[in-house]
């Protein structure tokens, strides 16, 4: 008689029970922190007595979203008549008019000549940060990033094994005095230095600008050592007046030794999920060796040409520019008027965020869990740093995605949550 050798699903769970799964994990994961790409260390068992407000995310605002110009130009990008290409694998670079598209637009707001051979489009800034890891960076290797920075990009580099050692920030940027030193420490250890992480126009989360004169400095010490200046530039374009409007560091060194880091998610959409790096060739040679996933959406990238062509971006860059400098407005007026006493603040020239200096005695993480309490959902600064110590103590309130009532009670409420744990 035939046995019968079909395996019950049992079966295979008692066989896999045998086995540890931190045994078969690979070194990559080892690295990584429990907790999500933006943990923001909100406790699971803090409840709102009100329907909460949040101010946790850099998500554009809901009312910019431009949904009929965004189904007209997918509509554009599908009338291909027989011709599949929309619908097709596309290359590991990315649409080639997309990225032409913006070659124009650097050579025209940078101040020299690029082309598409300068660009690769990739699954987000997020995404082309991985890469940019994968394709620099081997286990050992330093990343100095700044202190606070974003946690995401954090969470990257450690996936790919790398050592963080951080330097700090003022209201100018990154303190480029201690760059030097910092990176002769490390090299007198035996370590190398691959990359040097910032977010020198809007920081995320401290909205502020690394002044033009520490951006040179940065530029020349990572040149003089070897070591890769890497742009996380997702809010670079958002700066809300003339004067605040940053030269980028690519523009500066002409592409030499920077790896610039762009996305339409901040801009445009979060849901899009396409950005670039904007290197040298050479550069993107070396990333496009190790992208093992075919490349991005053919149909996503003609859809976003289609949108971008004919100053349809820069139109709707400029209009998003003037909500969110209205945002700030409102949310500094309003901090001013409910929250003086237990913190300050510097306005932003751009981007999404608004970076809370809570007064001595004010615990960053308690302030946090009690706003959530009162109905405000957003991050304690302790997210923001590598070894999750803040200091200093702070909250990051992004103005992006709520409206302005909204914006005016979560000062109220964030209020509220200061006296109730300055009065114990």
């Amino acid at each position: 008689m035939a046995t019968d050798s079909r395996l019950l699903p049992q079966e295979l769970a008692d066989l896999w029970a045998q086995y540890d799964l931190d045994e078969l994990q690979s070194d990559g994961v080892k690295f990584v922190t429990a907790g999500t790409p933006t943990d923001w260390g909100l406790p699971s068992d803090v409840r709102s007595v009100v329907p909460p407000i949040t101010l946790g995310g850099g998500i554009p605002d809901p009312g910019s979203l431009p949904r009929q110009a965004l189904m007209e130009a997918m509509q554009r990008a599908l009338d291909t008549g027989d011709d599949d290409a929309p619908l097709r694998y596309g290359g590991a670079m990315g649409y080639d008019p997309l990225r032409q598209l913006l070659a124009d637009r650097y050579t025209r707001d940078r101040g020299y000549p690029v082309t598409r051979d300068h660009f690769l489009l990739t699954n987000g800034s997020a995404g082309a940060i991985d890469q940019v890891a994968a394709a620099l960076v081997s286990p050992g290797d330093v990343i100095i990033t700044e202190a606070p920075t974003f946690s995401g990009s954090v969470r990257t580099f450690r996936g790919h094994q790398a050592d963080i050692v951080t330097i700090g920030m003022d209201d100018d940027g990154m303190l480029v005095d201690d760059l030097e030193p910092l990176i002769e420490r490390i090299h007198a250890q035996g370590r190398r230095v691959k990359l040097i992480y910032t977010i020198a126009s809007f920081h995320n989360p401290m909205g502020v600008t690394l002044s033009d004169e520490r951006r040179h400095r940065l530029l020349r010490i990572a040149a003089r050592h070897g070591i890769f200046v890497v742009d996380d530039d997702a809010y670079g374009d958002l700066w809300f007046h003339e004067a605040t409007r940053p030269q980028p560091l690519s523009s500066l060194a002409e592409c030499q030794g920077v790896v610039t880091v762009g996305t339409f998610s901040k801009i445009v959409a979060t849901g899009l999920r396409v950005g670039w790096i904007h290197a040298t060739p050479d550069v993107l040679d070396r990333v496009v060796r190790v992208r093992f996933e075919m490349g991005n959406s053919p149909l996503l990238h003609r859809m976003l040409f289609e949108f971008a062509r004919d100053g349809g971006l820069d139109s709707h860059i400029n209009t998003v520019r003037k909500i969110y400098a209205r945002k700030v407005e409102v949310l500094g007026s309003a901090l001013t008027e409910y929250c003086e006493p237990y913190l300050t603040f510097r306005k932003p020239g751009g981007g999404f965020f608004l970076w809370v200096d809570l007064a001595e005695g004010l615990d960053g993480a308690e302030v946090q869990r009690t706003a959530a309490e009162e109905g405000l959902i957003a991050p304690a600064g302790m997210a923001f740093f590598p070894d999750r110590q803040d200091t200093g103590d702070h909250i990051r309130l992004a103005f992006s995605w709520v409206d302005d009532d909204e914006l005016r009670e979560a000062a109220r409420r964030l209020a509220h949550a200061c006296e109730k744990v300055a009065n114990g």
